[in-house]
């Protein structure tokens, strides 16, 4: 029992130590959110700054005179084994905060050439350089031909409601500021606004599945990984989803179960296959899914009879703990051969 009770008290001082850390980062973002309302606007009076247009920052592209339309020229440009891309830093401006998203793509690509997007939503704590750093994107955006763009989270995290800190607690609107990324993406002449697709890990997952049922409408498909549906939200209209996700995974449990990161949630995460079932029903698919197994124990779960152009898909990989799997499965090939993007 004297043991018992001495885990209790451990577990209760580490909690109470996170939410310290949690409040006073809080009141950071309410301390930065004063500061940008005063400099922006010190006379208290004067016209508002269009939400959909982009600040001009160090980094940052200045929009064309009249049209709001970010030009797709790099900040900077690297070379990968598959060719150039290159990296632009936007800022745009959200109510009193200034937001980030990182756009890659092929230097070399005609800049009236419309391309696919991904939108890449990083997990907790992870910022969008972070995000780039996780999986080859570069390589895959010289090589493949399409557009990859990297949203950045108030102090890398994304609000769900029950979960995540501190943008949960800041009650930031990140389905708002999500929305106007994509709103100006669709504006650029090398984007191909039919083929806007949405993925994540972990916290971003999460926030892909509440944006793809908020903004159905903005994307082709939806690809979260590591992630679930936190929410339980169901989209609008049909879209294809396909679900990542390892097996075991200690921080989303596959199975639903208790896990440390759930510390901050105020939901428990729902399971996984319960998760992906749900949306092929709301999707319309009436069958069940069928299962095949690909390379090391990879199983793929594929649901049928859905309407058609729509496709719900879970791949379970083995042993990947919460990274992205790289080898011998390879997430990103798998979600860009999903997307279509590629082939």
């Amino acid at each position: 029992m004297a043991e018992r009770n001495r885990t209790v008290v451990i577990l209760a001082s580490v909690v109470a130590v996170l939410v310290v850390v949690v409040a006073l980062l809080v009141v950071a973002i309410a301390a930065l959110g004063i500061f940008l309302t005063r400099s922006d606007d010190s006379s208290g009076s004067g016209p508002k700054e269009d939400r959909s247009a982009p600040s001009t920052s160090a980094g940052a592209t200045t929009p064309e005179p009249g049209t709001g339309t970010i030009p797709p020229v790099a900040t900077s440009t690297t070379s990968t084994p598959a060719g150039p891309v290159s990296f632009q830093d936007v800022t745009i401006q959200e109510g009193v905060m200034q937001r980030q998203y990182l756009v890659l793509r092929p230097a070399d690509a005609p800049l009236d050439r419309p391309m696919p997007v991904v939108m890449a939503l990083h997990g907790l704590t992870v910022d969008r350089w972070g995000a780039v750093a996780a999986a080859p994107w570069a390589e895959s955006v010289a090589r493949d031909g399409y557009i990859a763009v990297f949203p950045q989270g108030v102090l890398s995290s994304w609000n769900l409601g029950p979960c995540c800190p501190p943008a949960s607690l800041a009650n930031i609107d990140d389905v708002g500021f999500l929305s106007d990324v994509v709103a100006q993406l669709r504006r650029r002449p090398d984007v191909n606004a039919k083929r806007i697709y949405l993925t994540g890990f972990s916290n971003g997952g999460m926030m892909a599945y509440a944006l793809a049922c908020a903004r159905t409408d903005d994307f082709a498909a939806v690809a979260p990984m590591a992630s679930t549906n936190l929410t339980e939200c169901a989209p609008s209209k049909p879209i294809s989803l396909l679900h990542m996700h390892g097996d075991p995974d200690p921080t989303v449990p596959y199975d639903g179960g208790p896990s440390l990161a759930q510390i901050v949630s105020a939901k428990p995460f729902p399971a996984i296959p319960p998760t992906v079932a749900a949306w092929a029903k709301a999707d319309g698919c009436a069958g069940g899914p069928d299962r095949t197994e690909a390379v090391a124990g990879v199983k793929v779960d594929t649901w049928s009879g859905c309407p058609a152009g729509i496709r719900v898909e879970l791949i379970t990989h083995p042993g990947n703990a919460h990274t992205w799997p790289k080898v011998p499965f390879d997430g990103l090939a798998a979600m860009l051969a999903f997307f279509d993007i590629g082939n």
